[in-house]
């Protein structure tokens, strides 16, 4: 494993709990690609995560919530190609620019997590190997041109590690940090806090968090430092 994930991993600490593991080798078949090395660490570590509250990591679930919609992976693929679609071409229009491709076509957008602002983190899938695939936010970041992205030069654990460490550029409109001066005090929130796993059980339920909800502490009995 990379450099970039130990690191990711050090930030995050060991979790005290084991979520169920996604069957990557259905990945090619369901969703037409292997996903990233560390994207697939990460999930089988934690499974889907909230960051600050306001960030979701996403996980695949083995069943879909929607009716008439398939589960597992090649729900990913439908998400990506119809929702997620619809929105960066609604994107592009508004803002009378190119189109944007999203996967599976070529180069494509694929989103693997978002904030409660509807920014979207994604690969750009640029290539055969998906181990070269760089990050690019599909987002309404102050600094970036309306209807652009904020691309990123590395994959998803450089990403993240670059985020929680206080180095990406974004950092507050991507963790939807408020202004204490505009919003006055905030409550506490944990770095991190766990959410589902590939049978949909949701881990954060057993120490009473959900996404998007601070807790008032800052505190992650969820997890162990390494």
């Amino acid at each position: 494993m990379t450099e970039a994930w130990d690191r990711l991993r050090a930030i995050m600490g060991e979790p005290v709990y084991t979520p169920a593991r996604v069957p990557w080798d259905l990945a090619p078949a369901e969703l037409g690609v292997q996903l990233p090395s560390d994207y697939r660490a990460f999930v089988d570590l934690y499974g889907a995560v909230t960051l600050n509250g306001e960030w979701g990591v996403s996980s695949p679930t083995q069943h879909s919530h929607a009716a008439g919609s398939p589960g597992g992976l090649a729900h990913w693929r439908r998400e990506s190609d119809s929702e997620f679609r619809a929105q960066v071409e609604g994107e592009d229009e508004f803002w009378g620019q190119e189109y944007t491709p999203v996967f599976p076509d070529p180069e494509g957008l694929l989103p693997w997590g978002s904030n409660s602002n509807h920014d979207y983190c994604c690969w750009l899938t640029t290539g055969p190997d998906p181990e070269q695939w760089p990050v690019a936010v599909f987002c309404d970041f102050d600094g970036v041109d309306d209807g652009k992205l904020a691309h990123f030069d590395g994959g998803f654990a450089q990403f993240v590690a670059t985020v929680l460490s206080g180095e990406y550029a974004h950092e507050d409109d991507l963790l939807v940090k408020a202004d204490p001066a505009e919003w006055g005090p905030q409550p506490a929130r944990p770095l991190w806090t766990p959410g589902y796993d590939w049978t949909g059980k949701d881990w954060g339920a057993h120490w009473g968090v959900t996404r998007y909800q601070p807790t008032g502490s800052t505190q992650m009995p969820w997890a162990r430092k390494l």
